[in-house]
């Protein structure tokens, strides 16, 4: 049961929606957090990604986006905190409901 990011879903009901950019990056993700975070247009889920460090791993998807991210645009994105014992599971659960595009494609 796949919803777009333009109307929300119970699985994933997005926070704060944050251009996908290094400035808002480096201004919303506090460093070092662990958590779960996902990348998204208005219309298509794009990417759901787990992390020790999400702020750092937004940095890397924006220096070397994929060919898949470049598909998309403009992309938005949003996260969540969460433990390392929490965080594969809540990616996997997202993965299986949102059916991002870039999953897929292992990046």
């Amino acid at each position: 049961m796949r919803s777009d990011p333009a109307h929300s879903s119970t699985a994933y009901a997005t926070r704060d929606i944050l251009m996908f950019t290094h400035r808002a990056v480096q201004d919303s993700v506090p460093a070092a957090a662990s958590g779960v975070y996902v990348v998204f247009t208005s219309r298509q889920w794009v990417y759901v990604g787990e992390s020790e460090d999400i702020r750092q791993s937004l940095f890397r998807h924006l220096n070397e986006p994929s060919a898949c991210f470049n598909r998309f645009g403009p992309l938005s994105f949003s996260f969540e905190l969460a433990t390392q014992a929490e965080r594969l599971a809540r990616q996997q659960s997202l993965i299986v409901e949102l059916e991002p595009k870039c999953n897929a494609q292992g990046r």
